[in-house]
């Protein structure tokens, strides 16, 4: 039996300002679940990235085996339904080691997967502000979003891939149009990821 799992993800430094309650299918795997968390995040999803639970690391093995951490799990071949997660777990996860976005995954619950809702999954079902920026870390970005906190506005811009800088506000954030999106990325970013 499939279930829905549904998860927290928070911003590291950022958890009441920057966050999304994501629902997805024990049927996929931890990889599946990062990019779902990069395509919510906005981010443009060229980075590594490792998980840790439980003391284990589950990464994108993209490098070279001498560089990969010594007992670490392909993220990708790793599914979710092999997880006895309980109420409240937490893991780690670290995008980008040079200007490292960290975020805490919080596993919340499961349920059995509705009928006919397979293709309805990962959902956003609940969010807060908008996604973070690429090669800056989580500590600059919690300074940006303090500052605009202070100003009542933004004054930082920011180039997303090869586009005309726009300006970043963490304050707006829409749930309709990031679900519109979601499957999409994620499949753009998986693709980008494993092809």
């Amino acid at each position: 039996m499939t279930n829905v799992l549904t998860f927290k993800v928070e911003v590291k430094g950022l958890e009441d300002k920057i966050y999304r309650v994501i629902e997805i299918t024990d049927s996929k795997t931890m990889a599946d679940l990062v990019y779902t968390i990069l395509a919510t995040f906005d981010t443009l999803a060229y980075h590594l990235y490792k998980v840790v639970f439980n003391k284990k690391v589950y990464d994108s093995f993209l490098g070279e085996k001498e560089f990969r951490p010594k007992g670490a799990k392909d993220a990708r071949k790793t599914y979710l339904n092999t997880f006895d997660f309980i109420k409240n777990d937490k893991m780690e996860m670290k995008y980008d080691f040079g200007s490292t976005n960290e975020f805490v995954i919080t596993y919340i619950c499961k349920r059995p997967l509705e009928k006919g809702n397979g293709r309805h999954y990962p959902y956003i079902i609940e969010g807060k502000g908008r996604g973070i920026i690429d090669d800056i870390s989580s500590f600059e970005l919690k300074e940006i979003v303090d500052g605009i906190d202070k100003l009542g506005y933004s004054k930082y811009y920011y180039t997303p891939g090869y586009e005309r800088p726009i300006k970043y506000d963490y304050r707006y954030y829409d749930i309709k149009i990031d679900n519109i999106l979601l499957k999409g990325l994620i499949e753009e970013i998986k693709d980008g990821y494993e092809e």
